[in-house]
C-alpha cells in the first residue's frame, strides 16, 4: 500500500516538473498562452447541433412490443456533425 502511494506521488511531482518545464520554455520563446489562436486554428469550422424536442413520452403498450421515435437534429453549424453515442433514458 505505502509503495502504491510513493508511486503516485513521484508521478503527480514528475508531472508537475514536466508542466513547469514546458510552461518555462514557451515563457522563454516568447509564448504566452493568453494570446489568441492562430488563424488556422481559429478558421475550423465547428458543427451546432440543435433538438427541437429533447425527450419523448411513449403511450403505453403491450410488454414485448417494439416501438420506436426518430429525433429530428440540425446542424446549424458550419463543420460536419458527428454523433458519436445515443444512450436511453
Amino acid at each position: 500500500m505505502k509503495f502504491r502511494i510513493l508511486a503516485i506521488t513521484a508521478m503527480v511531482v514528475l508531472l508537475w516538473a514536466a508542466a513547469a518545464i514546458v510552461s518555462a520554455s514557451d515563457q522563454a520563446a516568447g509564448k504566452d498562452s493568453t494570446t489568441q489562436a492562430s488563424p488556422a486554428v481559429a478558421a475550423v469550422e465547428k458543427p451546432a447541433a440543435v433538438l427541437p424536442e429533447l425527450k419523448y413520452e411513449f403511450d403505453p403498450v403491450v410488454d414485448g412490443t417494439q416501438i420506436t421515435h426518430d429525433f429530428a437534429i440540425k446542424n446549424t453549424g458550419a463543420g460536419p456533425l458527428s454523433i458519436t453515442q445515443v444512450k436511453t433514458g
